[in-house]
């Protein structure tokens, strides 16, 4: 596990980034690569509190080698607040983002409104058709008549649906990972819901353990999804990705305080997550961390979508994992997301490519790509 790098701070964009953390990473619809950042603050280090307080934010990079540094040189809405809100405004006091889903040119987001951290409040998807430049939330938006609710409680299944890492299976469904909130004291559930019906909570399935199987069961109200991990685990920020046909499943154990991935192969409901084989790349520690693979005050852990298991040459490949530091106090440093980077867990399977990446096409449309269609008989 080597550091590679701090993505912040950040000055090269119209609003500067001091102090950010979680840095969640996904392809975007025009091929760049996108970064969530939670509670972000101006200024020029990596401080948290101060001026300009922000969330959620999304900064930009063209970097899809992972083997290179992380350049960041844009951001939607120039480094501003996804959408308009006041902090610490009686309600609640900030918004904190879980994960984005890209599904064609449309990007969902899933939210955590919370008075303090580990009081959550409830959770909200947000969604835009212009790469994160404006934002709409569900009620207000989604189709008429699909009952979708801007508010998604943060009580229901055992208070085990609030943070929320979530891909597209490449099959016509979403699949979905959640965990508790920010108090981290929470085992896992396993959700999917078609990507035409992601905005209804009616039409989300939960993985539940009934009449002695694992089955997906719509609308769990009466049926709870079961836990995917053995008991006793403590989550904390979560990230799902499918990577070259592999389910990716990282984040943050507080039980053991460390980062963790598990790597599953082919359909997700055929992976068991409790037996999954597992990597354990950063631990975390106190205030002087000691050994190359220490991180002091660790959480986020989010393994990058770029993130290869074999390079073309067939040699063993490179996972970059985003990962946070802060030591919980305001106005204090360092407050930070880096790029840590790590060899590759062993693949499970064959590697595929992706049958759909969201890489906004093949290119710029030619005046003769529609002549050459007709020719060879695609048009």
């Amino acid at each position: 596990m080597t550091k590679i790098r701090d993505l912040n701070p950040i000055g090269n964009i119209a609003r500067p980034i001091g102090g950010t953390d979680l840095g969640i990473p996904f392809v975007m619809p025009n091929g760049r690569v996108g970064y969530v950042f939670g509670d972000t603050f101006g200024g020029t280090t990596q401080i948290a509190g101060g001026p300009d307080w922000r969330s959620p934010v999304i900064v930009t990079s063209p970097t899809r080698d992972m083997t290179q540094p992380i350049v960041i040189d844009g951001a939607c809405r120039g480094g501003d607040q996804l959408w308009p809100y006041v902090h610490a405004n009686g309600e609640f006091s900030t918004v904190l983002p879980c994960d984005v889903v890209v599904i064609g040119s449309r990007l969902y987001l899933w939210v955590m409104i919370t008075q303090g951290l580990g009081n959550e409040k409830w959770c909200e998807i947000w969604y835009s058709d212009d790469s994160g430049e404006t934002w709409h939330n569900g009620t207000s938006y989604a189709t008429p008549g699909v009952g979708a609710s801007s508010r998604w409680s943060t009580s229901a299944f055992r208070g085990q649906r609030v943070m929320m890492t979530w891909d597209r299976g490449r099959d016509g469904w979403v699949y979905a990972i959640s965990t508790g909130g920010l108090a981290r004291n929470k085992n896992a559930l396993l959700w999917r819901v078609r990507e035409a019906d992601i905005l209804d909570p009616a039409k989300w399935e939960g993985w539940c353990w009934l009449n002695n199987q694992w089955q997906w069961k719509a609308n769990p109200a009466d049926h709870e999804p079961g836990d995917i991990l053995p008991a006793g685990a403590r989550l904390g920020e979560i990230g799902l990705r499918w990577i070259q046909g592999h389910w990716v499943f990282s984040g943050f154990d507080a039980g053991a305080y460390e980062a963790f991935v598990r790597t599953g192969y082919g359909p997700i409901s055929g992976v068991n997550w409790g037996t999954a084989p597992k990597l354990r790349p950063v631990r975390g520690s106190g205030l002087f961390p000691v050994g190359y693979d220490v991180q002091a005050n660790l959480y986020g852990c989010y393994v990058h979508p770029d993130s290869k298991f074999e390079k073309p040459d067939g040699t063993k490949g490179q996972f970059v994992m985003i990962v946070s530091q802060w030591n919980g106090q305001n106005g204090q440093g360092p407050y930070r997301a880096m790029q840590y980077r790590f060899t590759a867990p062993n693949k499970l399977g064959t590697l595929l490519a992706d049958p759909a990446p969201n890489d906004g096409g093949s290119g710029p449309i030619s005046e003769w790509d529609p002549i050459l269609a007709e020719i060879l008989g695609t048009s």
